[in-house]
């Protein structure tokens, strides 16, 4: 009874798997051929343009108007990358700082504890610096802080 339980779960997850890969399958071929027929027809605008652009002006500038242009785009599209992947850097380089400053404190309160319950206070200056961080966590949902906020 349980292997045909196990086997009928194991079709149907199989099937929805194939299903699924089917389904993605079919879009990526949709969005390709989309893709393609986008393509040119951005062609054929860029074509009339220049013939416009040729037309009503010498060719000869035309053809170094739309050549300067492109290259331009380039070097905004190269400018945009750099600027955006030095951005997302340098969070990365804060989210992980960020974390490591959170392990280390949780590691010098888990050294010390030990030293804080064998005093005479025991307990109770244990709980001393617990508090403090609630009221602190306390105070920043209260003011809407956010970390990014106290530096």
């Amino acid at each position: 009874m349980n292997s045909m339980l196990a086997s009928l779960i194991q079709s149907l997850a199989v099937g929805e798997a194939t299903g699924a890969a089917r389904r993605v399958r079919r879009a990526v071929i949709n969005y390709a051929i989309a893709g393609v027929f986008l393509g040119i027809g951005v062609g054929f605008f860029l074509a009339a343009g220049f013939i416009y652009a040729a037309r009503n002006f010498d060719p000869l500038y035309a053809a170094l108007g739309f050549g300067g242009g492109f290259v331009l785009l380039a070097v905004i599209a190269v400018l945009v990358h750099r600027i955006v992947s030095g951005m997302q850097a340098k969070r990365r380089a804060q989210e992980e700082r960020s974390a490591q400053m959170k392990s280390v404190a949780i590691a010098a309160g888990i050294a010390a504890l030990p030293t804080l319950l064998r005093s005479r206070v025991g307990i109770l200056g244990a709980l001393g610096p617990v508090a403090a961080m609630m009221a602190y966590a306390i105070y920043k949902e209260n003011t809407g802080q956010t970390d990014d906020q106290d530096e």
